[in-house]
Order: structure tokens, then sequence, then C-alpha cells
């Protein structure tokens, strides 16, 4: 049985994802390599970040100008 996620439609593309770190808010840039158990492993400019899939308040798409 495939766990599906919410995020499932951004595996492979740069996306923005604001999620909780405790008491504080941070935002991840990067690309969305997988998700697996409930993780989310996005892969950025300054290296690659593990979040689990309920600290994230929302993701989308991250345009560049």
């Amino acid at each position: 049985m495939k766990i599906e996620s919410p995020f499932n439609e951004f595996i492979g593309k740069e996306v923005k994802a604001p999620y909780r770190d405790g008491t504080q808010f941070k935002i991840a840039r990067g690309v969305l390599e997988s998700i697996s158990n409930g993780f989310v492993k996005i892969r950025g400019k300054l290296g690659t970040i593990v979040i689990n899939e309920k600290n994230i308040e929302k993701m989308s798409l991250l345009r560049r100008r």
C-alpha cells in the first residue's frame, strides 16, 4: 500500500516550505527530492534538510524572477 502525501505533486520541483522548528518558523527552499514515512527531503543551496510533514505549514512552487 502506497502512502499518499499532500506534497507528492511537488517531487522533483523547486519549492518553498515554511515549517515549524520548535517555537521558531523557518523556510526551506530547494528541490523536493523525496517523501518517505512522513518526512520530506529538500535539497537546497546550503545542503539537504529532512523535515517532518506535520511541521510543514504549507508548500508552494518557488518562482524565480
